[in-house]
């Protein structure tokens, strides 16, 4: 079996995170690392990266996508926000603007059965050898193995009959985490999307990696 261990650093940022995250939705302002404010200070506008947020079911529960969507608006990207039933169309744009010279980064987000769907926008986008710069995932349902196009990827998830780790090699550990947040207070299913402090770790990962 493949482990599933992280970069010391990083673990310890998330644990961190992980041990004060209240239930969702949380507002005050997160105090990040220097290396992120610095990232988070330098980006200007959209640097026409491919940002995808699927929800789950039904469009009922994951508003933190639609939550993430508005602040990654702010920030001046055009991200898409849908149903994780659109993962297959949405995966054929992204390869078909990959191949007319779009090239910027490639980020995936979901919850829950959106969580499951973007896993499968990345091994799609793999057989056709597409990178994926960012891919993170709020308590998918399924336990997938995170494939090799992968650059950076975050698994938020809680050992509570929903979510599911993630696997990944061993030499990926730097770049890969997955973090437990089954004893966060108030944190569930339908409303771990919606914590601001797991949001601003997407956020702050999204403008060190895409900025303009």
């Amino acid at each position: 079996m493949m482990p599933t261990r992280s970069m010391p650093l990083a673990a310890l940022w998330l644990l961190a995170l992980s041990l004060c995250a209240a239930a969702a939705p949380v507002r005050a302002p997160l105090a990040l690392p220097t290396e992120i404010v610095l990232a988070q200070a330098n980006v200007s506008q959209n640097s026409q990266a491919q940002i995808y947020l699927l929800r789950g079911l039904a469009n009922v529960f994951s508003r933190g996508m639609d939550e993430m969507g508005a602040r990654l608006q702010s920030y001046g990207y055009a991200p898409h926000v849908l149903n994780h039933r659109g993962w297959q169309v949405s995966t054929d744009t992204i390869a078909r603007n990959y191949r007319n010279g779009r090239t910027a980064p490639i980020i995936l987000i979901g919850h829950s059965l959106g969580a499951n769907a973007v896993f499968q926008m990345a091994q799609r986008l793999q057989t056709k050898g597409i990178p994926v710069a960012y891919l993170a995932t709020f308590d998918p349902t399924r336990r997938f193995t995170v494939p090799s196009n992968v650059r950076y990827f975050a698994n938020f998830y809680q050992n509570n009959g929903h979510g599911r780790t993630a696997l990944f090699h061993d030499d990926r550990r730097e770049e890969k985490v997955n973090l437990n947040l089954t004893s966060s207070p108030g944190m569930t299913h339908t409303n771990i999307d919606q914590n601001w402090r797991l949001q601003n770790i997407v956020i702050a990962r999204i403008l060190s990696i895409a900025p303009r």
